[in-house]
């Protein structure tokens, strides 16, 4: 059984719990909370990373790129190979949410041939910027043809 809660028709059971508004929802009482404990926003889905360095890159045939959003917090993963190019903008691509703080990325599986990659963004910017174990960013050129398996956990901005 599921209650609607619509404002204008009272409650009446349906198979789920609804809110009229994006801006009712669960609300948790734990007195102690500094900030909002209601629930209002959950969301599943894919989105398509694009090229955000400027150069105009098209990435090889995305296999997936999927996200769940729970509250603020992103859960996404996608897979990615960069075209051959000897571009040498910084190799940034597209994330599904902009980032409220610094959003940091983990690949499970590249194809890119150093000790440590790293993928960072930088608050308010709906990119990552790939950089290697020294944290210098790399270059479209450095990744030609190179594959990356990414997950990422970050909180969004509403």
């Amino acid at each position: 059984m599921s209650i609607i809660l619509d404002g204008t028709n009272g409650i009446t059971s349906s198979n789920n719990l609804t809110f009229a508004t994006g801006t009712n929802g669960i609300v948790f009482n734990n007195s102690g909370a500094t900030t909002n404990s209601t629930l209002n926003d959950y969301e599943t889905g894919t989105w398509t990373p694009t090229d955000t360095s400027g150069a105009g890159l098209t990435f090889a045939s995305v296999p997936f790129a999927f996200y769940t959003k729970v509250g603020n917090m992103v859960f996404a993963s996608c897979d990615i190979t960069y075209p051959s190019t000897a571009n040498g903008s910084s190799a940034q691509f597209s994330m599904p949410f902009t980032p409220t703080n610094y959003a940091n990325a983990y690949a499970g599986y590249t194809s890119y041939t150093t000790t440590a990659i790293y993928f960072e963004s930088v608050s308010g910017q709906s990119n990552m910027t790939i950089q290697n174990s020294s944290f210098a960013n790399l270059t479209n050129a450095n990744l030609s043809g190179k594959r990356f398996i990414i997950t990422m956990v970050y909180k969004a901005t509403f």
